[in-house]
């Protein structure tokens, strides 16, 4: 049999000992660091989250009217719901209009490529101001339930603003811009977040 003692002796220097202390404190003060960080930007990612629910958008052109027309006419839909949900902000532009008037635009309930009813006026009808000259406008306003004129043949009464809500955040709202060439809409782009 045989045995093995072994006793070894480990010294540090001072220094050693002072920087080994000082890593154990800068380890938790570091993950405590990274914890406010990360915590501190989460409530601003909620808010921008939040945010980007209520903003939506559309790009317009002939092409996505039902059915395609041939427009040198584009636009741009931009809309962002009041944080209590009750009202609309928006602003609608189009340019190169190929119609010589600009009738009314509309925002309509359906899915893309279908054409569905009216929801809400833009400009032209249902209080809104007139729509402006086709070859640039822009009109900008706020839709509140008193907008709301259906289509009641797809569900929506006058006056039921939370169907808008929850139908542009399902993706079936689409803007339009109607011209005295192409009554039926010039330019239409599909209303998304």
């Amino acid at each position: 049999m045989f045995s093995l003692h072994s006793q070894s002796l480990v010294t540090f220097t001072f220094e050693e000992v002072s920087k080994m202390r000082q890593s154990r404190i800068a380890v938790p003060v570091a993950v405590v660091a990274l914890l406010a960080v990360l915590g501190a930007s989460m409530p601003a990612h909620a808010r921008d989250d939040h945010r980007s629910k209520r903003s939506f958008k559309a790009e317009l052109q002939g092409f996505e009217e039902t059915p395609a027309v041939f427009s040198t006419g584009s636009g741009e839909f931009n809309a962002r719901f009041s944080k209590d949900e009750t009202s609309i902000d928006y602003e609608l532009s189009w340019e190169d209009l190929e119609g010589a008037t600009v009738l009314f635009a509309h925002i309509h309930l359906g899915q893309t490529s279908v054409a569905g009813g009216v929801m809400a006026f833009l400009c032209g009808g249902g209080g809104k101001p007139a729509c402006g000259p086709p070859s640039s406008g822009t009109v900008t306003g706020t839709i509140t339930a008193a907008d709301i004129v259906g289509p009641a043949g797809q569900g929506v009464a006058p006056g039921e603003f939370a169907e808008l809500l929850t139908s542009m955040r399902a993706g079936v709202t689409y803007a339009n811009v109607h011209t005295d060439k192409h009554q039926g809409g010039e330019i239409r782009g599909q209303i998304k977040h």
